[in-house]
């Protein structure tokens, strides 16, 4: 009972009011959204007649017998595992160089985070210079070092064997930034005293890494991991920007699956099916994540 007045007491009048705004925003715009398509996702819907017509199952069925929603499971799971991978690992490498007195490390930090933050069709154009056949910043690289051959230059991004990996470098270098700037603020709750207790133990820079860092970096990884892992599985713009769901389907994740069938193919249901098991996976994710986590807290 006091937990109640607690929360919708007299005193609490005033910070309702302040997070009224944002409670009607996520009400209106995501609880309605999410109920909407799982409601759509039952129906076939035709735009022009403004007509829906209730399927049952079907669109879910049809999605699950479609090799190219498979191949785009498949595909969005690769590219989850690779980039979050070494864009953590990147992250909290960078960051405990750059939580040490270093020149410039300001700068550095600044320089790291920027591309994370910049919008993502600007910065795809950029790569997209960098990945060009011809004349392209990657391929005049390579081949100044012996490894390319200028009259079969590496197509990064319409080949099948190398779009996948170009999309994969180009997500870790835009996200990886964020994750430093994650870490560096979790590295200033880890007690020096530690670190000078290990130096008189005798321990190394390794050993200090492994035996204190990453230990006293567990929550702010824990929320890396979560957050990571559900962008990644909701990838869409570097798809778009970079290479459209192609070559023949090897860059095609869920996201843009979804996409594609809503605004491309008008099929309103099957984008709604696949965004409902979407929504589905990634809540399973989040949830096993989560108890994991607290089985290894306790």
């Amino acid at each position: 009972m006091k937990r109640f007045k607690r929360m919708f007491g007299k005193d609490a009048a005033v910070a309702w009011v302040l997070i009224a705004p944002n409670v009607i925003w996520i009400a209106v715009f995501t609880l309605f959204a999410i109920f909407y398509s799982f409601y759509l996702s039952f129906t076939e819907v035709d735009l022009f007649a403004n007509q829906f017509t209730f399927v049952g199952l079907e669109n879910y069925t049809q999605s699950f017998a479609d090799p190219v929603f498979t191949k785009s499971i498949v595909n969005t799971t690769v590219f989850t595992i690779f980039t979050v991978a070494f864009s953590m690992a990147i992250a909290i490498v960078v960051a405990v160089l750059l939580n040490s007195k270093i020149k410039g490390r300001k700068l550095m930090r600044a320089a790291f985070f920027l591309p994370s933050i910049l919008p993502i069709i600007a910065v795809a154009q950029v790569w997209i210079w960098i990945y060009e056949p011809s004349y392209g910043l990657l391929n005049y690289f390579l081949e100044k070092i012996g490894i390319g051959n200028p009259s079969h230059p590496f197509q990064w991004l319409v080949s099948p064997d190398t779009a996948m990996l170009s999309v994969i470098i180009f997500s870790i270098w835009k996200s990886f930034g964020y994750n430093m700037v994650i870490y560096l603020a979790a590295l200033q709750g880890v007690s020096r005293s530690l670190y000078e207790a290990a130096e008189i133990d005798g321990a190394n820079a390794v050993q200090k890494f492994f035996r204190i860092t990453i230990p006293g970096l567990r929550p702010a990884t824990f929320f890396i991991l979560i957050t990571s892992i559900s962008g990644s599985f909701q990838t869409f713009g570097e798809i778009y920007a970079l290479t459209n769901g192609g070559p023949m389907n090897q860059t095609n994740m869920i996201a843009y699956y979804i996409y594609q069938y809503a605004f491309e193919f008008f099929k309103i249901g099957r984008a709604s099916a696949v965004s409902v098991l979407l929504f589905i996976l990634l809540f399973a994710i989040t949830i096993w994540q989560w108890n994991s986590y607290q089985k290894k807290e306790d």
